[in-house]
C-alpha cells in the first residue's frame, strides 16, 4: 500500500511477536481480520495484544465520505464504481482492440466518408502489416484506393522504434508489389504515442530519414521471419515514398467518434446520465401531437355524446379537461426520455424498443373488445405502470408519467386505436 513502510501482521490469538513501525503519511483506517486502528500520519509504534490492554477498545469509526466520481444508481444495480473509458480500453486484449477498431471504421467513419464501400479485417498471421482496411472503390476498380487503420494495443505510447517495423512492412510489400500504398496508413492506439514519434509524423521527410538511418536497428527483422536488407532498389523507393498519409489516432478522439457507433453501449454499459426535467408541454398542440390527440378527442366525444373536434367542446367539463391536460403532460414526459435515448445514448432505438415492449405487454388491454374507448384507455393506464420493463437499458430512467405517456405514444404512432379495438 502506498505511503506504508510495511504492512503489519495481524492475528486474532495471542501477542504480536514484536512492534510493528508504520510509516505513512495519509490518515487512514486499517481493518484486518477484526481488528481496527488509526494511523495519524506520522511514524509511531504499534504493538497489539489479544485482549487490547495495550491500545485500549477499539476507536468507533466515522461513515467514510462517497467516492468520488460514484453514482447512487450504478451502485444500486452492484455493479461498483465506474470505470473510465480509457481504462476500460486498456483491459482489452489486442484482438479485442482490433475489433473495437474495426467497428469505429464500419460504423463510424464509413457513415462520415461515402466514397468507402467496404471495410475488411486482415489482422493476423500473413496479414502483411494490415489490420482493418476502408476500401474507396469497388473490385472492378483498376487501382483500388484504400486506407489503412493500424491497431497497436501495448502497455505505454507507441514509439518511434515499433512504429517503424510496421512502416517498413508498407515499404517492402508496396515495392515488392503484393499491394498498393494506401491513401492514409492511421496508427489507432490507446495510449497514444511518443512525443519524439508524434514529431516525426509532423515531419514526414524525418520520418523518411528514421527509416532509412535505422533501418537495421527496427526494420530488417521486423517485416517477415526472413532479414529484409535496405538494397538500393528498397532505398529508392522509400525516397519516393509520399509518407504523408501516416498519422495517429488521438485516443480521446477515437472514444468520442466509436461512442456514436450502434456497438458502444454493448462495449462500455451504459452511461452515467441523469435526466433532464421533462419539457412542458407548449400552450398550444403541435402537429406532432395530432395521433393521439386526435384519438383522445374521440374517446371524449364518446363520454359526451357528441362529437369533439376542439379543446373548446369540453373545456367546460372538469373531468376530461384533466384528462386531456395530463395525457399531454405523460406525452412530453416520454418525448424527454426520447431525447434522453437520442442525444446521450446516441440511439433513439432504445426509446423504439421500450415502445414495443409496452405495446406487447399492453396487448389484453387496448384490445378489449367489451370496454368503451375511455375504458380501454384507462385500463391501459393503470397496467402501464404494472409492467416489468426487465433489463431495458432505459427502465432506470422510467418514471411513472413515462408509463402513463407510452400509451399516448403507441395511440400517436397509429399502434392502438382507443375507439376501434
Amino acid at each position: 500500500m502506498s505511503g506504508f513502510g510495511r504492512a503489519p501482521s495481524l492475528e486474532r490469538r495471542g501477542r504480536f511477536p514484536t512492534p510493528v513501525r508504520v510509516l505513512v503519511s495519509l490518515r487512514c483506517t486499517c481493518y484486518a481480520r477484526g481488528y481496527c486502528w488509526r494511523f495519524e500520519g506520522q511514524s509511531s509504534s504499534v504493538a497489539k495484544t489479544a485482549d487490547d490492554k495495550l491500545l485500549g477498545a477499539p476507536e468507533a469509526v466515522p461513515t467514510p465520505s462517497p467516492w468520488p466520481g460514484a453514482n447512487a444508481r450504478l451502485l444500486g444495480l452492484g455493479v461498483g464504481l465506474p470505470v473510465s473509458e480509457l481504462d476500460r480500453l486498456a483491459q482489452f486484449s489486442a484482438p479485442e482492440f482490433e475489433r473495437f477498431t474495426l467497428e469505429w471504421v464500419a460504423d463510424y467513419l464509413a457513415t462520415k466518408v461515402p466514397e468507402i464501400v467496404e471495410v475488411q479485417q486482415r489482422g493476423g498471421a500473413g496479414d502483411k502489416g494490415r489490420d482493418v482496411l476502408a476500401w474507396l472503390d469497388p473490385t472492378t476498380a483498376s487501382n483500388r484506393r484504400w486506407r489503412l487503420y493500424q491497431c497497436k494495443h501495448y502497455s505505454s505510447a507507441l514509439g518511434a522504434g515499433t512504429a517503424a517495423g510496421e512502416i517498413a512492412k508498407v515499404m517492402f510489400y508496396t515495392q515488392r508489389g503484393d499491394y498498393t500504398a494506401p491513401e492514409q496508413y492511421v496508427f489507432v492506439t490507446h495510449k497514444g504515442v511518443t512525443s519524439p514519434f508524434q514529431d516525426l509524423l509532423d515531419s514526414p521527410n524525418e520520418l523518411r530519414a528514421f527509416i532509412v538511418n535505422n533501418w537495421d536497428k527496427y526494420c530488417r527483422g521486423a517485416v517477415r521471419k526472413e532479414p529484409v536488407e535496405l538494397t538500393d532498389t528498397l532505398r529508392a523507393h522509400i525516397a519516393s515514398f509520399d509518407f504523408t498519409i501516416f498519422s495517429a489516432k488521438q485516443p480521446l478522439d477515437l472514444l468520442k467518434e466509436h461512442a456514436q457507433t450502434r456497438y458502444h453501449l454493448t462495449v462500455f454499459g451504459a452511461p452515467l446520465i441523469e435526466r433532464a426535467a421533462p419539457p412542458a408541454p407548449p400552450s398550444e398542440v403541435t402537429p406532432g401531437e395530432t395521433g393521439y390527440v386526435t384519438q383522445l378527442f374521440e374517446v371524449i366525444g364518446e363520454q359526451i355524446g357528441t362529437p369533439v373536434s376542439a379543446l373548446e367542446d369540453f373545456v367546460h367539463i372538469g373531468k376530461h379537461r384533466r384528462l386531456f391536460d395530463r395525457s399531454r403532460l405523460t406525452f412530453y414526459s416520454t418525448e424527454g426520455l426520447k431525447e434522453l435515448a437520442r442525444d446521450q445514448m446516441a440511439d433513439v432505438r432504445f426509446f423504439d424498443g421500450l415502445l414495443k415492449e409496452f405495446c406487447d405487454g399492453l396487448f389484453y388491454w387496448y384490445s378489449d373488445a367489451h370496454r368503451s374507448g375511455y375504458q380501454r384507455l384507462l385500463n391501459t393506464v393503470k397496467g402501464a405502470q404494472q409492467i416489468d420493463l426487465g433489463s431495458h437499458v432505459l427502465a432506470p430512467h422510467v418514471v411513472a408519467n413515462d408509463r402513463e405517456g407510452m400509451c399516448h405514444q403507441m395511440a400517436n404512432e397509429g399502434l392502438v386505436q382507443w375507439c376501434e379495438p
